[in-house]
């Protein structure tokens, strides 16, 4: 199998979408979709990468990626975020929170 992906995202579709097309490539894939879970799973599940959305109840993406930053376990981890916000503002406040890559659900390939 290949690398451990964590998708964080409350969207169902989205996240079984974007699930789909990795796992068809070759990725491990895990799902977290609540709050106290996103922090768990990232923290104990080792992922080689986290694909995390924005816009979210009870913890929005940017609150997500700070903490990861925080936690020494997760610090380093890759972090991408993948959202329907498509501002350049909102790409750069990602990318100041700490995200390596903020992409719009458009399509992958769209960063800064």
């Amino acid at each position: 199998m290949g690398a451990k992906i964590l998708i964080v995202d409350d969207d169902a579709v989205t996240a079984e979408a974007t699930a789909d097309a990795l796992k068809d490539v070759g990725y491990e894939v895990h799902r977290a979709n609540n709050g106290p879970d996103r922090l768990k799973l990232a923290d104990g599940l080792g992922p080689d990468l986290i694909i995390l959305d924005v816009m979210m109840p009870d913890m929005d993406g940017y609150e997500v990626c700070r903490r990861l930053r925080q936690n020494p376990n997760t610090a380093r981890l890759p972090i991408i975020m993948l959202t329907a916000q498509t501002s350049l503002e909102d790409k750069i406040k990602g990318l100041e929170v700490g995200t390596d890559d903020a992409a719009d659900s458009s399509g992958f390939g769209n960063g800064v």
